[in-house]
């Protein structure tokens, strides 16, 4: 069976399985039969851009580059779905405010430093908000040195939100006030573009992360992680990898934050559930208790 693409290029089903099982075996994420048509239309035009005339050749090519090459980002940003806007999921912007902030600010003998990791960060929506509302929460505390480590397995969407420029629509979702205060305006050939703020944009950094494959040497554990949206394409056995080592790289109280329809595996000992979909780590002995 073969599927026509709008080039006139042919999905066969044996080149589908292999571009769907490469992806899963470098990225984890799982793909069902029924994706087919789905992968014909988002890779057409890669093929149009690339030069090739057959899906055939668009396999070789991304098989070829291995992992280190910018196509396997490339690949699965095309056929999956991306949905990333500022301020998306509010509550969890509510939380980090209104519950782990205030609770590291009143622990005493606490070094001065707070850090989070949104480690599928897309265009760069999810961490420029994460910079904008700490910098609200900590004002008034500027002795704390606060980094957000923003990285995704796309190298393409790496480089647009390193720019930190975005359109009205983009950052519709940032509130008057904010905006005002943490983009500026463009004019001239930048009218209707808006750039995140110098002192906003220092906190975050960015960093190319395939959370399947050896992290890097994160320089100290994490306060918050986000990671929202992204277990819902693993496997059982990955989705536990994966928050296995979110827990090793969380302080005890600090927080995971899912996607709406995700979940930490049923029983996990590392976390409690709270609402919302927050996951709060626990203490090493609490969690050797609940074995």
């Amino acid at each position: 069976m073969t599927v026509a693409a709008g080039s006139g290029a042919e999905l066969s089903v044996a080149d589908f399985q292999r571009i769907r099982e490469y992806l899963r075996c470098e990225t984890g994420v799982l793909f069902e039969d029924k994706k087919l048509t789905l992968f014909r239309s988002r890779l057409a035009k890669r093929l149009r851009v690339l030069g090739f005339n057959d899906y055939t050749a668009y396999a070789d090519f991304l098989i070829q580059q291995g992992p280190a090459g910018s196509e396997l980002g490339i690949a699965l940003n095309l056929v999956t779905t991306n949905l990333t806007s500022f301020f998306r999921e509010a509550h969890h912007f509510d939380y980090l405010t209104q519950t782990l902030i205030p609770e590291i600010l009143a622990t005493p003998g606490r070094e001065r430093t707070i850090r989070i990791w949104s480690c599928a960060c897309s265009t760069g929506a999810e961490p420029y908000t994460l910079a904008i509302v700490l910098r609200e929460a900590l004002d008034g505390h500027p002795d704390w040195d606060v980094k957000i480590l923003a990285s995704d397995i796309n190298t393409e969407v790496l480089s647009y939100a390193e720019r930190g420029i975005y359109s009205a629509e983009e950052v519709r979702g940032v509130p008057d006030p904010l905006l005002r205060r943490h983009c500026q305006r463009g004019s001239g050939q930048r009218a209707g573009q808006y750039r995140i703020h110098p002192e906003t944009r220092r906190l975050v950094s960015f960093c190319h992360v395939n959370l399947l494959r050896p992290w890097p040497n994160f320089p100290a554990p994490f306060d918050g992680i986000f990671c929202r949206n992204v277990l819902i394409y693993f496997s059982p056995e990955d989705q536990e990898k994966v928050v296995t080592e979110f827990a090793a790289k969380l302080r005890p109280g600090g927080a995971l934050f899912l996607g709406h329809s995700e979940n930490v595996t049923a029983g996990h000992v590392h976390f409690e559930r709270l609402p919302k979909t927050v996951f709060r780590r626990r203490a090493p002995e609490r969690s050797a208790a609940a074995r």
